[in-house]
């Protein structure tokens, strides 16, 4: 037989731990209830701030993105292989890259308009400019690898053009350790270039080498063993 346990009047008296912690609490938010309020609407504020910085970003993308096409289509009409642009519709070209970049620096669209930028220029034989566009994108890039090589390849050749073959070396160095799994053979052949101009006959001949072997079927071939066979006496 099961003893009751006797419920004694002093035990009656004590309070009940459940509610003393539910008054406790009560009294605790009572207190701190401007605190509380304010941290609510500080954490919505930032929410709604992020929210709204979202929509921004994906419309100023969009609408960088539209203009970067349009842009991009004057750029292959005067780029186009069956016909040579003049320099005032490479011009044309270049104000529709700079408007982008400047306008929606944020953006993808404005960030690879820098690279076009830096070609346009190449092309107009304007060094300074050229170097100035692609050393801007590159430093915005992040991890767009094979936009980088593009942008390190007008670059490599913006300091040739200035007879800077030392920098010029070192940014297809780059471009080859870089671009392995992109096959960038193009590079060993303006390394080999650069080291011919440069005294250094027995680099070229292997970037000469190593291009033939990397590509095998290009049509500078021709050229590249006519290299090889003068450096060679």
């Amino acid at each position: 037989m099961k003893v009751q346990k006797k419920i004694t009047k002093k035990k009656l008296k004590q309070p009940d731990e459940f509610l003393t912690f539910t008054e406790r609490s009560f009294f605790m938010v009572n207190r701190h209830i401007k605190k509380i309020a304010a941290a609510a609407a500080l954490v919505l504020l930032l929410f709604l701030s992020f929210f709204l910085f979202r929509m921004w970003d994906e419309r100023r993308e969009e609408a960088a993105s539209q203009k970067f096409i349009a842009a991009l289509e004057i750029y292959s009409t005067v780029n186009a292989p069956y016909r040579e642009g003049s320099p005032v519709e490479y011009k044309k070209a270049l104000e529709e890259f700079e408007t982008i970049a400047q306008a929606y620096p944020r953006t993808s669209s404005g960030r690879i308009s820098l690279i076009y930028k830096g070609a346009i220029h190449l092309r107009l034989g304007e060094l300074d400019e050229a170097i100035q566009a692609c050393e801007a994108f590159l430093k915005k890039a992040g991890k767009e690898r094979l936009y980088q090589l593009f942008a390190l390849e007008s670059l490599g050749y913006a300091h040739e053009g200035k007879k800077d073959y030392e920098k010029a070396a070192e940014i297809y160095q780059k471009i080859i350790r870089w671009g392995e799994s992109y096959y960038w053979a193009g590079a060993h052949l303006n390394l080999a270039r650069c080291y011919e101009n440069l005294g250094k006959n027995d680099k070229a001949l292997e970037n000469y080498r190593t291009f033939l072997n990397v590509s095998p079927k290009s049509s500078s071939n021709h050229f590249v063993l006519r290299k090889i066979s003068v450096l060679e006496k």
